[in-house]
């Protein structure tokens, strides 16, 4: 799409990328045209024509497939003879939005209709999501009408957009690889992709994209040379531009311009950027001169330059919008590297001061706008190098992020709060904590009402004079006790106590926070007799106070006081209390429906009504109110869909429900409601409790070790993945030993699945922060013994990844070290380390057999061979096809799938010893993925030819 600031007689494009149109202004990247096109003409001619150009931002792939790649495409040859490209370029901003969308509007706008007419495309989009094999056979059948003389060209435009939208899960995005790599292999369309270096490491999780760029499919977008450079400072178009030649020790600006890119890392969208204003601002005859250079910035200084000039140009009101604005169009990542985002014009512009804003660096082309597939209008920044070469812009995003994760950091603590059996302590304490809370509510925007009523708390505590000491809790006791009491017994007295009920649920937090004090003095019976108390008293007396604030304080205290009997077990006391609490939270939903505050008192009171059934052992029950908070939970995301505490409210629900599936043996309901479970907690986990990402990270082990099972290794790698993600967190937000544990056997688990699907380089890299994890792990004071053997068997592993990569001597120094820490005999070894112990025995085997050590390899299977134990079974079965013997060992017996470890051995085993049928059987349960690891690769083509045998017989 041209961008909307261009000017058409201008040869240079700023900060945007070369487009189709500008082809002839496209010079100084000739081989790498060439060396394009000649790897496309090979991909084309085994039927896979698929190209990805790989480089750093700002590298100038974008440019290279669109001026330089896809205008000469009908230069391709072919057997069939002379063939005209009709091609269409998936923009970044679409690829965002919708990717299966954008496809398919891309196959309808190359075929100019003929193949995706208009109004089937979202017949085809849901196609696409539910039935892909059905689309891609479809889609076949609409190619092979096509002329033979035509073919369809797409190009895809920073290719990892897809793995920056939060809205695409893992499935959705291997879907959209899948579906790609089929329109490349099964309809010839020819696919040409850009994708940032740095996220070269994600194709790893999608096999269709290796498969792609396998055989010569990739090109690497490599820095300019300065020859390069020159021809791009001077393009034969321009040649009506005029450069200040040299005079005395000056060389021409010209010159000295390519010269000054050729120095400065990553100048090339600096370079356009310069000379696009340099060419607007040329004198009547073209000359471009030193000073002109000179006035706007330099290659170094240009963009800072005119970026602060066009914001001092605003006028006050227009600058109030700025960091507003700036924030929406910039997330950070998972990397802790800013991302451009695609926001909608509707959503960004609040006012006419807004619009103004971003007209104003939409002018000197900083940002650009886009009409997108749905309709709407899109704002983004042009370019990554925005974020290193535009000072307001970084200090700005970074200052936005130091109040964002204060403001989360505070809306977590005031969930906390607002459910805690003992509230006072999560009040913010007087000093820095305090006048953090003050700096968000000065700030404004969107706090919830918890904060903000927690930060009044606090305030309210700190401007006391005297604090209550535990004495006078004992007094307050006595007087709440005293004045329930009376208020009981005589009725004269309803006025009074009523006028108090107001102010109950405040005092019932107090007494709660007492607790532990009176706990540690044997006379909790003080809190739980003034509570059976409060509880028949406020059950009894009809309020005369009717309106919101008296509901909503009843409600409150009846709260409070359920979390104190089911503190003390009190089941029946707390559900009377709970249900109290129900009911008055139903008539303030029902008298604000649109309350988001009312909907998530009513949700609390269904958990923990919920919490009290499951602990009473009433699982049935349990379910029933743990359905109904997920019902408020959904109406609480329908009230701010952007709210993080609405969301990690249905990620609690659905944790629930799938727990309770798990243990009725209902896997498919639990599996479904986990994955669930961890898709809120990621969405809304700056305001999740540690609690709520513990359980996240145990969802994600489930659902691992589900999909493990059903060798569906790729999907059981993406959970891994998911709750290393949160084990970090968890460690930042509580750092303790058991933590740190957890975290430290997610990444052995993560690296073990690394390499079983050949992805040797992350799980070294896994392995050695593994290491670092163990040596801190084992220097803590009474430190857990299983640091110990993660140690082990990290050095193990990573000795294994050495013998697979070809270096021995570096895998028998790990392997010494491994036994240095946990010696060479399994006797004592802790249950779930037996695999682990096995597994060193048979590399350290495999070593010496490689090496041609008899004696080493004979002492090191022994211990394998002579083991009884289950563990041992596969590598008792590998060890025997690597010695060419036969062992007792028949796993045919049923159709059940194979553990991953343990169909490698029977593959190698069957093939060795040519039990075909066998063979053949097992072959269909290898998953795709894992033929990337090193010895099934090895073993493929032979297994492949032994299969075809079998089936000519």
């Amino acid at each position: 799409m041209e961008s909307n600031h261009r000017n058409n007689d201008n040869p240079f494009v700023g900060l945007n990328a070369f487009e189709i149109e500008d082809a002839d202004n496209f010079q100084g990247r000739e081989d790498g045209i060439q060396q394009a096109l000649s790897k496309l003409q090979h991909k084309a001619q085994s039927s896979h024509p698929f190209l990805l150009l790989l480089g750093k931002s700002g590298a100038g792939k974008a440019s290279l497939l669109q001026a330089g790649i896809f205008p000469k495409l009908d230069e391709l040859q072919f057997a069939g003879g002379k063939v005209e490209f009709r091609s269409t370029i998936i923009t970044p901003c679409n690829l965002s939005i919708d990717p299966f969308k954008s496809l398919i509007s891309a196959l309808s706008d190359s075929s100019e209709q003929s193949i995706v007419a208009n109004e089937e495309i979202n017949a085809l989009v849901k196609m696409c999501k539910q039935q892909p094999d059905k689309f891609l056979q479809l889609m076949k059948q609409k190619v092979e009408s096509w002329p033979a003389d035509k073919k369809l060209a797409i190009g895809i435009l920073q290719l990892e957009r897809l793995f920056l939208t939060d809205s695409l899960g893992y499935t959705e995005r291997r879907y959209f690889t899948d579906i790609l790599a089929g329109l490349v292999i099964h309809c010839g369309i020819l696919v040409v992709a850009t994708l940032r270096s740095d996220f070269y490491h994600t194709l790893s999780d999608y096999p269709a994209l290796l498969r792609l760029k396998q055989n010569g499919g990739q090109l690497d977008v490599l820095p300019p040379t300065l020859n390069q450079l020159k021809k791009m400072v001077s393009p034969e178009p321009a040649k009506h531009l005029k450069f200040e030649q040299a005079s005395g020790e000056q060389v021409s600006l010209d010159e000295y311009i390519a010269q000054r890119a050729y120095e400065f890392p990553d100048s090339l969208p600096l370079l356009q950027f310069v000379l696009f204003h340099l060419h607007e601002n040329r004198s009547q005859n073209g000359l471009i001169n030193y000073s002109t250079y000179r006035n706007l910035g330099g290659l170094e200084r240009a963009i800072a330059k005119m970026t602060e000039q066009t914001y001092e140009s605003l006028v006050r009101s227009n600058k109030r919008h700025f960091q507003r604005i700036i924030s929406r169009l910039a997330v950070l990542s998972s990397k802790d590297q800013y991302e451009r985002i695609w926001v909608k014009t509707d959503d960004l512009y609040k006012s006419h001061n807004g619009k103004e804003l971003v007209d104003a660096f939409e002018a000197i082309g900083i940002m650009t706008s886009e009409k997108a597939i749905d309709g709407n209008i899109y704002i983004s920044l042009v370019h990554d190098c925005l974020f290193s070469n535009w000072p307001r812009l970084s200090e700005t995003l970074d200052n936005y992020q130091k109040k964002l994760k204060l403001k989360n950091k505070l809306e977590a603590q005031a969930s906390e709060w607002k459910s805690a059996t003992r509230p006072s302590a999560y009040l913010l304490a007087p000093g820095k904590s305090l006048e953090e809370g003050k700096s968000v509510l000065k700030q404004g925007g969107a706090i919830s009402s918890t904060l903000r009523a927690m930060i009044h708390a606090s305030v309210k505590r700190a401007s006391l004079k005297y604090r209550v000491g535990f004495g006078l809790a004992i007094v307050l006791l006595m007087v709440f006790g005293f004045m329930v009491n009376n208020a009981y017994d005589a009725k004269v007295k309803q006025k009074i106590a009523e006028a108090k009920l107001v102010e109950s649920h405040e005092l019932i937090e107090f007494l709660i926070d007492e607790s532990a004090k009176l706990e540690a003095i044997g006379r909790l019976d003080l809190i739980q007799d003034s509570s059976e108390r409060s509880l028949e008293y406020l059950s009894t007396v009809a309020p005369k106070d009717d309106s919101t604030a008296a509901k909503l304080s009843r409600s409150q205290t009846f709260f409070q006081l359920g979390k104190v009997y089911l503190e003390n077990r009190q089941y029946s006391g707390a559900l009377d209390a709970f249900n109290k609490t129900l009911e008055l939270d139903t008539e303030l939903v029902e008298i604000h429906p649109n309350g988001f505050t009312y909907v998530l008192e009513l949700a609390h009171a269904n958990y923990w009504i919920a919490m009290t059934h499951l602990r009473a052992g009433d699982v049935q029950k349990a379910e029933q109110y743990f359905l109904f908070y997920q019902a408020n939970a959904f109406d609480l995301v329908e009230l701010q869909p952007d709210s993080p505490i609405a969301k990690i409210e249905l990620s609690r629900a659905y944790a629930n429900l799938a727990k309770i599936a798990a243990q009725r043996g209902q896997l498919e309901s639990a599996s479904q409601s986990f994955f669930e479970a961890v898709k809120f907690t990621e969405k809304g986990r700056t305001a999740a409790h540690v609690n709520d990402l513990l359980e996240a990270a145990s969802a994600y082990t489930w659902l691992a070790n589900k999909y493990y099972s059903e060798l569906k290794i790729a999907e059981s790698l993406e959970m891994i993945k998911g709750e290393q993600r949160l084990r970090v967190l968890i460690n930042k937000k509580q750092n303790s030993p058991a933590n740190a544990m957890a975290s430290a056997y997610s990444l052995w688990k993560l690296a073990n699945e690394n390499m079983l699907v050949g992805q040797y380089k992350q799980a070294e890299a896994v392995l050695n922060d593994l290491k670092v994890a163990c040596a801190k792990g084992m220097g803590a004071e009474n430190a857990d013994i299983q640091w110990r053997y993660l140690y082990a068997f990290s050095d193990a592993g990573l000795a294994k990844i050495a013998m697979l990569t070809g270096n021995s001597h570096k895998a028998n120094a790990l392997f010494e070290a491994s036994y240095r820490k946990v010696a060479d005999t399994s006797a004592g070894l802790m249950g779930q380390w037996q695999n682990a112990f096995f597994e060193r025995q048979y590399w350290l085997a495999r070593l010496h057999h490689e090496n041609g050590n008899q004696q080493g390899f004979v002492s090191a299977s022994q211990v394998v061979t002579n083991a009884n134990d289950d563990a041992a079974i596969k590598w008792k079965v590998r060890l025997a096809t690597l010695s060419g013997k036969e062992v007792s060992f028949d796993i045919m017996q049923s159709d059940e799938l194979l553990k991953p470890q343990l169909l490698i051995a029977a593959l190698e085993y069957y093939s060795f010893h040519r039990h075909l049928e066998k063979l053949e059987r097992l072959w269909q349960q290898v998953p795709q993925e894992m033929w990337l690891n090193k010895d099934l690769d090895g073993l493929r083509d032979t297994v492949r030819k032994q299969i075809r045998e079998f089936t000519s017989q």
